[in-house]
């Protein structure tokens, strides 16, 4: 064979070598992988049961509140996917959760159809469309009887002239005693009006709490201050008893504070405050927020006002005892709670109530 044949002869010998190795290492790694899957089908199957009582994704065991938790390695779940099943709880922690959830269900049912988050995109209502609706709905209570003379604030609720207060405002008149209301600023007489409703469930409260939660009573309207006859065409605050502020939310108070005048200025030129407050806390039945001047008597039945939509957010009912006006607190019932309140009073709803 020449050199020139050779040359040629050497690089075809070099590639049949090297596909024949390429052929037994490729037949190794199947033979090997083959090996491996049988292995390891062994042990999935010589596997043991996870207890039905465990989460087989996780493989964690769930003891009582009295014990730590206690976890095992993780374990491959078989092919076929499984439902998880249910966590065993004891019956003392099951208890609890379902008091939780029967105190929750009513919030979140509550709560549904509340208003959505407040956006800084939304745009709040001028001051003087504020005033203007509060001007011609919240009262003035002046109670007199005897030597003793009562201030408080009010308001309007129908058509009908219904007002809503707070109970202690009408704390102690007889069902016939008819109050003086004033409307305006300054405040002059409107009207004349009767207790038309006053919860038991404020006279027979054995806490503070229990009182506070029921701080609610309705006055009617039985007659005008110039003699004309009463009739249904009072401009009034409608009550959403699903609505609820947020945390942080401003709302405009309404009320016709007295702590800081005499009794002349009282009788003459008694005026309607508007001011804000901003939400601290609530939940369904109390708001507290932090205040200025509206924190004074007086303001006991004033009204908290949604600044996006003008409508009725909460009935004032105390202040704190703080020294100074602009640290104290304003405690407010939610709409729900007048509605609350109504219904175990009454077995009406408010709506009812008002048109019966």
């Amino acid at each position: 064979m020449d050199i020139v044949t050779l040359k040629h002869r050497l690089p075809q010998k070099r590639n049949d070598i090297i596909t024949t190795m390429r052929f037994f290492i490729y037949a190794l790694i199947i033979g090997l992988s083959a090996a491996f899957f049988l292995y390891r089908e062994k042990d999935f199957k010589e596997a043991p049961e996870i207890p039905p009582a465990i989460n087989k994704a996780t493989v964690e065991t769930f003891s009582s509140p009295a014990t730590s938790t206690e976890k095992t390695s993780a374990v491959t779940p078989p092919t076929q996917p499984q439902p998880a099943p249910a966590r065993q709880i004891d019956p003392k922690t099951l208890e609890l959760i379902q008091k939780k959830i029967s105190e929750t269900a009513q919030s979140l049912k509550d709560l549904e159809n509340s208003p959505p988050e407040v956006s800084q995109l939304r745009t709040r209502l001028n001051q003087e469309e504020l005033y203007n609706k509060a001007v011609s709905r919240v009262v003035n209570f002046f109670c007199q009887q005897g030597g003793n003379v009562r201030v408080a604030s009010g308001v309007i609720i129908s058509p009908q002239g219904h007002i809503l207060t707070n109970a202690h405002v009408g704390e102690g008149f007889e069902s016939n005693y008819e109050c003086a209301i004033r409307q305006g600023s300054p405040a002059r007489n409107l009207a004349y009006a009767k207790l038309a409703l006053f919860p038991k469930a404020y006279t027979n409260a054995l806490t503070r709490q229990e009182q506070a939660e029921n701080d609610v009573s309705i006055w009617k309207i039985t007659r005008l201050a110039n003699g004309d006859p009463v009739s249904a065409s009072f401009p009034y605050y409608e009550i959403n008893p699903k609505f609820y502020p947020e945390i942080n939310q401003i709302l405009s108070t309404f009320s016709y504070p007295s702590e800081l005048l005499g009794y002349e200025t009282l009788l003459k030129n008694l005026n309607l405050l508007f001011a804000e407050t901003v939400v601290m806390d609530f939940d369904r039945d109390l708001i507290i927020s932090g205040t200025g001047l509206s924190s004074q008597v007086g303001s006991s039945g004033g009204i908290l006002v949604d600044i996006y939509t003008n409508n009725f957010a909460g009935l004032i009912f105390a202040v704190s005892k703080d020294e100074e006006i602009a640290k104290r607190k304003l405690f407010s019932l939610t709409p729900y709670s007048v509605e609350r309140v109504v219904q175990n009073e009454t077995g009406l709803t408010l709506p009812q109530f008002l048109n019966q």
